[in-house]
């Protein structure tokens, strides 16, 4: 073999190690509350509805992220006409909409505003 090979087998098998690890960089896409899931830069956003309203969870690389820190609304969009809530803190890394019902297939958006007023936003179809 020569050296050539040795240096791209090398690196192919370095690639290979790396790659699961690079694949979880930000942690798990799981539902770690029975909800919705999706990436917004760093931040792993869940939405989950329920008898009493909409939660949505905050978390960073499978940490949770204070809720506190940010400010926070939920816009329905369902038979062309747009609703909007506020979501507020509701302990740890929990935002609430209390009595806010998903209609059926909607599209939920949920926008986020950090403490420095940096915008982020993830997009949902409720089920």
């Amino acid at each position: 073999m020569m050296k050539s090979d040795l240096f791209r087998t090398g690196i192919a098998a370095i690639a290979m190690m790396a790659a699961p690890a690079m694949l979880h960089a930000h942690g798990s896409m799981k539902p770690q509350h029975g909800g919705l899931v999706q990436m917004t830069g760093e931040t792993m956003i869940e939405l989950v509805a329920g008898p009493k309203g909409v939660d949505v969870y905050l978390s960073e690389e499978d940490e949770p992220l204070a809720a506190a820190g940010f400010t926070a609304k939920l816009t329905q969009t369902a038979a062309g006409a747009k609703t909007e809530a506020a979501l507020k803190p509701a302990g740890g890394n929990r935002l609430s909409a209390a009595g806010f019902k998903p209609a059926k297939g909607a599209k939920l958006v949920v926008a986020l505003v950090d403490k420095s007023g940096a915008k982020s936003f993830a997009t949902f179809q409720a089920q």
